[in-house]
Protein backbone atom coordinates (compact mmCIF):
# COMPACT_ATOMS: atom_id res chain seq x y z
CA UNK A 1 0.00 0.00 0.00
CA UNK A 2 1.28 3.85 -1.28
CA UNK A 3 0.11 4.84 2.71
CA UNK A 4 2.17 2.21 4.48
CA UNK A 5 5.35 3.09 2.13
CA UNK A 6 5.81 6.62 2.12
CA UNK A 7 5.76 6.15 5.88
CA UNK A 8 8.27 3.84 5.76
CA UNK A 9 10.26 5.88 3.38
CA UNK A 10 9.35 8.81 5.74
CA UNK A 11 11.03 6.78 8.65
CA UNK A 12 14.23 5.66 7.10
CA UNK A 13 14.36 9.94 6.31
CA UNK A 14 14.13 10.52 9.56
CA UNK A 15 16.97 8.09 10.53
CA UNK A 16 19.09 10.04 7.61
CA UNK A 17 18.81 7.38 4.63
CA UNK A 18 19.33 9.67 1.52
CA UNK A 19 18.25 6.81 -1.07
CA UNK A 20 14.34 7.24 1.18
CA UNK A 21 14.25 10.95 0.80
CA UNK A 22 15.38 10.43 -2.96
CA UNK A 23 12.75 7.81 -3.41
CA UNK A 24 10.24 10.70 -1.73
CA UNK A 25 11.38 13.32 -3.75
CA UNK A 26 10.76 11.49 -6.81
CA UNK A 27 7.44 10.68 -5.84
CA UNK A 28 6.07 13.42 -4.97
CA UNK A 29 8.35 16.45 -6.77
CA UNK A 30 5.41 17.71 -9.26
CA UNK A 31 2.40 16.79 -7.60
CA UNK A 32 3.78 19.66 -5.32
CA UNK A 33 5.62 21.70 -8.04
CA UNK A 34 1.64 22.06 -9.52
CA UNK A 35 -0.13 22.46 -5.85
CA UNK A 36 2.25 25.62 -5.61
CA UNK A 37 1.59 26.73 -9.43
CA UNK A 38 -2.47 26.97 -8.93
CA UNK A 39 -1.51 29.31 -6.18
CA UNK A 40 1.38 31.52 -7.73
CA UNK A 41 0.82 30.84 -11.32
CA UNK A 42 4.74 31.39 -11.69
CA UNK A 43 6.45 27.47 -12.74
CA UNK A 44 9.98 29.00 -11.60
CA UNK A 45 8.63 30.16 -8.04
CA UNK A 46 6.71 26.81 -8.19
CA UNK A 47 9.59 25.35 -8.05
CA UNK A 48 11.28 27.28 -5.59
CA UNK A 49 8.56 26.69 -3.32
CA UNK A 50 8.50 22.81 -3.66
CA UNK A 51 12.62 22.67 -3.15
CA UNK A 52 12.06 24.56 0.10
CA UNK A 53 9.17 22.11 1.19
CA UNK A 54 11.70 19.40 0.42
CA UNK A 55 14.55 21.31 2.25
CA UNK A 56 11.84 21.81 5.29
CA UNK A 57 11.13 17.99 5.19
CA UNK A 58 14.77 16.99 5.65
CA UNK A 59 15.60 19.53 8.00
CA UNK A 60 12.64 18.36 10.67
CA UNK A 61 13.03 15.02 9.50
CA UNK A 62 13.68 14.47 13.42
CA UNK A 63 10.87 15.47 14.80
CA UNK A 64 8.40 13.37 12.18
CA UNK A 65 5.93 10.87 14.11
CA UNK A 66 3.37 8.42 11.65
CA UNK A 67 0.39 9.67 13.28
CA UNK A 68 -1.66 10.17 9.39
CA UNK A 69 -1.18 10.07 6.06
CA UNK A 70 2.54 10.67 4.52
CA UNK A 71 0.84 13.23 2.56
CA UNK A 72 -1.00 15.27 4.54
CA UNK A 73 1.92 15.64 6.33
CA UNK A 74 3.66 16.53 3.29
CA UNK A 75 1.25 19.16 2.37
CA UNK A 76 1.08 20.73 5.70
CA UNK A 77 4.41 21.67 5.24
CA UNK A 78 3.81 22.80 1.74
CA UNK A 79 1.05 24.90 2.68
CA UNK A 80 2.91 26.42 5.95
CA UNK A 81 5.51 27.58 3.67
CA UNK A 82 3.06 28.75 0.95
CA UNK A 83 1.68 30.59 3.68
CA UNK A 84 4.75 32.13 4.73
CA UNK A 85 5.95 33.13 1.18
CA UNK A 86 2.96 35.25 0.56
CA UNK A 87 2.86 36.63 3.76
CA UNK A 88 6.43 38.09 2.91
CA UNK A 89 5.38 38.63 -0.52
CA UNK A 90 2.55 40.95 0.81
CA UNK A 91 4.90 42.60 3.11
CA UNK A 92 7.22 43.83 0.05
CA UNK A 93 3.83 44.76 -1.93
CA UNK A 94 5.27 42.43 -4.50
CA UNK A 95 1.87 40.94 -6.66
CA UNK A 96 2.18 37.28 -7.80
CA UNK A 97 3.13 36.78 -11.27
CA UNK A 98 -0.66 35.86 -13.55
CA UNK A 99 1.83 35.14 -16.44
CA UNK A 100 -0.41 34.20 -19.19
CA UNK A 101 2.14 31.83 -20.60
CA UNK A 102 1.10 28.78 -17.78
CA UNK A 103 2.90 26.61 -19.66
CA UNK A 104 2.02 23.26 -21.17
CA UNK A 105 2.57 21.13 -18.11
CA UNK A 106 -0.59 22.32 -16.66
CA UNK A 107 -3.27 20.46 -16.05
CA UNK A 108 -6.72 21.41 -14.64
CA UNK A 109 -10.44 22.62 -15.30
CA UNK A 110 -9.52 23.73 -18.88
CA UNK A 111 -8.60 19.92 -19.71
CA UNK A 112 -11.85 18.67 -18.07
CA UNK A 113 -13.70 20.78 -20.22
CA UNK A 114 -15.68 19.13 -23.11
CA UNK A 115 -13.37 19.50 -26.35
CA UNK A 116 -14.82 21.38 -29.25
CA UNK A 117 -13.19 20.53 -31.87
CA UNK A 118 -9.42 21.27 -33.27
CA UNK A 119 -8.06 24.23 -35.26
CA UNK A 120 -6.38 27.26 -34.36
CA UNK A 121 -9.73 28.85 -33.90
CA UNK A 122 -10.77 26.20 -30.91
CA UNK A 123 -6.93 26.17 -29.53
CA UNK A 124 -7.13 30.43 -29.36
CA UNK A 125 -10.28 29.44 -27.40
CA UNK A 126 -9.34 26.77 -24.93
CA UNK A 127 -5.87 28.94 -24.55
CA UNK A 128 -8.17 31.86 -23.70
CA UNK A 129 -10.43 29.53 -21.93
CA UNK A 130 -7.47 28.11 -19.61
CA UNK A 131 -6.62 32.21 -18.72
CA UNK A 132 -9.91 32.92 -17.67
CA UNK A 133 -9.80 29.41 -15.04
CA UNK A 134 -6.22 30.73 -13.80
CA UNK A 135 -7.51 34.02 -13.17
CA UNK A 136 -10.80 32.70 -11.64
CA UNK A 137 -9.11 30.24 -9.19
CA UNK A 138 -6.88 33.48 -8.85
CA UNK A 139 -9.43 35.50 -7.70
CA UNK A 140 -10.56 33.11 -5.02
CA UNK A 141 -10.16 33.71 -1.51
CA UNK A 142 -7.28 32.29 0.29
CA UNK A 143 -9.60 29.78 1.85
CA UNK A 144 -11.25 28.57 -0.83
CA UNK A 145 -8.59 28.79 -3.18
CA UNK A 146 -6.57 25.92 -0.98
CA UNK A 147 -9.72 24.17 -0.96
CA UNK A 148 -10.36 24.44 -4.41
CA UNK A 149 -6.33 23.47 -5.24
CA UNK A 150 -6.18 20.52 -2.65
CA UNK A 151 -9.58 19.15 -4.05
CA UNK A 152 -9.64 19.50 -7.69
CA UNK A 153 -6.16 19.64 -8.71
CA UNK A 154 -4.40 17.45 -6.56
CA UNK A 155 -7.04 15.25 -6.34
CA UNK A 156 -7.32 14.60 -3.02
CA UNK A 157 -10.31 13.79 -0.38
CA UNK A 158 -12.15 15.69 1.98
CA UNK A 159 -11.04 14.32 5.20
CA UNK A 160 -6.99 14.90 3.98
CA UNK A 161 -8.04 18.32 3.06
CA UNK A 162 -9.68 19.24 6.61
CA UNK A 163 -6.56 17.53 8.25
CA UNK A 164 -3.61 19.62 6.34
CA UNK A 165 -6.16 22.97 6.53
CA UNK A 166 -6.89 21.77 10.13
CA UNK A 167 -10.83 22.48 9.50
CA UNK A 168 -13.62 20.07 9.93
CA UNK A 169 -15.02 18.05 6.55
CA UNK A 170 -18.37 20.33 6.72
CA UNK A 171 -16.37 23.29 6.23
CA UNK A 172 -13.75 21.92 3.04
CA UNK A 173 -17.31 21.09 1.35
CA UNK A 174 -18.75 23.94 2.26
CA UNK A 175 -15.41 25.92 1.03
CA UNK A 176 -15.43 23.87 -1.82
CA UNK A 177 -19.01 24.25 -3.36
CA UNK A 178 -18.35 28.57 -2.84
CA UNK A 179 -15.31 28.21 -4.81
CA UNK A 180 -16.84 25.80 -7.52
CA UNK A 181 -19.94 28.23 -7.44
CA UNK A 182 -17.72 31.72 -7.74
CA UNK A 183 -16.12 29.89 -10.08
CA UNK A 184 -18.55 28.77 -12.56
CA UNK A 185 -19.72 32.29 -12.15
CA UNK A 186 -17.32 34.11 -13.36
CA UNK A 187 -16.83 31.05 -15.99
CA UNK A 188 -20.15 31.78 -17.48
CA UNK A 189 -20.20 33.13 -20.27
CA UNK A 190 -17.88 30.81 -21.42
CA UNK A 191 -19.40 27.56 -20.10
CA UNK A 192 -22.75 27.82 -22.29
Amino acid sequence: MDRERDINLMLRVKDGDLAAFEALYARYSRPLTNFFHRLVWDRCFSEDLMQETFLRLWRGRKGYRPSGKFTTYMFQIARNHWLNERDKKNRRISPVSMDAGRDEESNGLKESLPARGNGPMTENLNRELGEKIAIAVEGLSEKLRLVFVLGQIQGMKYADIGDILGIPVGTVKSRMANAEKTIRGRLSSYLR
